[in-house]
């Protein structure tokens, strides 16, 4: 496993505990008066569930099925994240438009990436 793959897996990690954590503690906030303390560690459980998974599933040995989908989700969380940074930080824009298009736009490219990947 190279360095890439790990940083790949990372990636989709985080974007995973942004993207869960944002929307169950939206979800939650009707129901529950702290509901971020409902969505941070559902986020957490849903991200590092998706590390591992991307970093089994990124080795040699693996189907190809496995791998696409490892891809779609590794290039999901590299593409979030450039989106994200890029909507929040350098634009300004609102955290409520920025998460759903980066969502979006990241969504768009992990399918392509598996549609596109050879295994």
């Amino acid at each position: 496993m190279e360095l890439r793959d790990l940083a790949t897996a990372g990636a989709a990690g985080v974007a995973t505990f942004l993207v869960v954590g944002a929307v169950v503690t939206e979800l939650a906030l009707p129901f529950v008066a702290f509901s971020v303390l409902v969505g941070l560690p559902v986020g957490a459980v849903a991200g590092l569930t998706v590390t591992v998974a991307v970093a089994l599933w990124l080795a040699d040995d693996v189907g190809p099925r496995r791998r696409r989908v490892a891809v779609g989700a590794g290039i999901f969380g590299v593409v979030f994240l450039l989106v994200f940074a890029v909507e929040a930080v350098l634009l300004g824009t609102r955290l409520s438009v920025a998460l759903p298009v980066a969502t979006l736009v990241g969504l768009g490219a992990g399918v392509f990436a598996a549609v596109r990947t050879r295994a």
